[in-house]
């Protein structure tokens, strides 16, 4: 089963077939509200509480990409990343929309 579920710029498709973890993402170093933001996530990973940190952690390495240009290194722009790193994988989280993930990002986070 494959359900594709789209916010903001964000589209993140669960699939139980294919490449594990196989991501397309939008080239620009910043997230613009044109660029389309996808992540492919095999569903068989979100079963164990390894699969769990695994899938956040390409989750939070697309953020990442997103978001860094590599350049930006006065304060400014820095905080500029993070910011743009933490809500793009809040809402990558949140469009997942499951339990394990979800408890897992609060336990993160918090």
């Amino acid at each position: 089963m494959t359900a594709r579920t789209t916010l903001k710029t964000i589209a993140i498709t669960f699939s139980t077939l294919g490449a594990a973890l196989g991501t397309a993402i939008a080239p620009a170093a910043f997230a613009a509200p044109s660029d389309n933001i996808s992540v492919e996530i095999d569903t068989r990973y979100l079963e164990t509480d390894w699969g769990v940190e695994k899938v956040y952690d390409v989750l939070a390495d697309k953020a990442q990409s997103a978001c860094v240009t590599g350049s930006a290194r006065d304060i400014s722009n820095r905080k500029f990343e993070r910011d743009c790193m933490t809500d793009l994988l809040d809402d990558f989280i949140k469009d997942a929309d499951h339990d394990k993930l979800t408890s897992y990002h609060a336990s993160v986070t918090n």
